[in-house]
């Protein structure tokens, strides 16, 4: 699938990702930020809108500026630029909530074969981590690492 992505202003250390959203709506600043989680030897990835108001990423918040592929494009795009700075490391994102872990369910499965190729992508369901994950079902969180 060739959606188009936004060019993307990256942190030196690689784990902020800015990019402007250009739609319906306006123009809205999305933040892509990695998070090492201490004990866990993961990164979290966090995704949403900047609020100027508390300087902080709202990942609750729904933007609907009708560039929805082109957001998800440009956030897996960032997910591949922070893997290639950090080859050894695992990443883990899930939903805020249950709307957002369908959401990502749908994603995952929509740019699967795009991504799979350069990324290891699992699946976290209740019966525990999936290496192979299996289209149409419904997992928790991805865990995802750059392949060999």
């Amino acid at each position: 699938m060739n959606y188009p992505s936004y060019d993307v202003a990256v942190s030196k250390n690689k784990s902020r990702y800015e990019f402007i959203s250009v739609g319906r709506k306006g123009h809205i600043r999305k933040i892509v930020e990695y998070s090492y989680l201490d004990g866990l030897n993961l990164w979290n990835l966090g995704f949403g809108d900047f609020d100027p108001i508390s300087n902080k990423i709202d990942d609750e918040v729904i933007s609907d500026n009708g560039d929805g592929r082109k957001v998800i494009k440009t956030v897996a795009l960032t997910l591949v630029q922070f893997l290639e700075a950090y080859p050894k490391e695992t990443v883990i994102f899930m939903g805020s909530d249950s709307r957002r872990t369908l959401l990502y369910n749908r994603i995952v499965s929509q740019f699967y074969n795009e991504f799979s190729e350069k990324l290891l992508i699992s699946g976290w369901s209740q019966e525990g981590i999936e290496i192979d994950i299996e289209t149409g079902k419904q997992y928790i969180a991805f865990i995802i690492r750059k392949s060999s």
